[in-house]
């Protein structure tokens, strides 16, 4: 694992440590308000998941997206705050635009990785074994999305 790559594992652990949390699912709508961030729900257009105002110690989700989203666009928005991204005045994350931003990718995996933890998923997958329903069972447990988990094992190798 690369060294930045370990720094940003290291400051999601430690979010987590925060709220006392042991197993999954990572409240992740606690985890801000532990930073002076209140997260709010918007009804922006559809293609709009979320924005960070660090000014107003704001994270906007999109009111209309499905629960699991939510969570991971207040997690991704999180990832901005604690990496100290400097986001453009009130800036919107778009779903409909492809993420050249190093930034952007930073807030990815620092969602992915706050989200299912690297110990915790492989304890995980070592209890549920390798078996045709390990994605959407990984999926109902950290209450991410099938795409997400799927994601996640490939990252950590356990799935080819």
């Amino acid at each position: 694992m690369n060294t930045h790559l370990k720094y940003i594992e290291d400051l999601t652990l430690k979010a987590i440590k925060n709220v006392n949390c042991e197993k999954p699912p990572v409240p992740i709508e606690k985890i801000p308000e532990k930073f002076g961030l209140e997260v709010v729900e918007f009804p922006f257009h559809n293609n709009v998941s979320g924005l960070l105002k660090k000014e107003q110690g704001v994270i906007g989700v999109n009111q209309g997206h499905h629960p699991v989203r939510k969570r991971f666009t207040i997690a991704h928005e999180l990832g901005h705050f604690l990496l100290g991204h400097e986001m453009g005045k009130d800036e919107l994350v778009d779903d409909s635009f492809n993420m050249p931003y190093p930034q952007e990718r930073e807030a990815n995996i620092f969602a992915s990785l706050i989200l299912m933890p690297t110990d915790w998923v492989k304890k995980s997958v070592k209890e549920n074994g390798m078996n045709d329903s390990l994605i959407e069972t990984l999926a109902k447990e950290y209450v991410v999305s099938k795409q997400s988990a799927t994601i996640r094992l490939l990252e950590l190798n356990l799935i080819k």
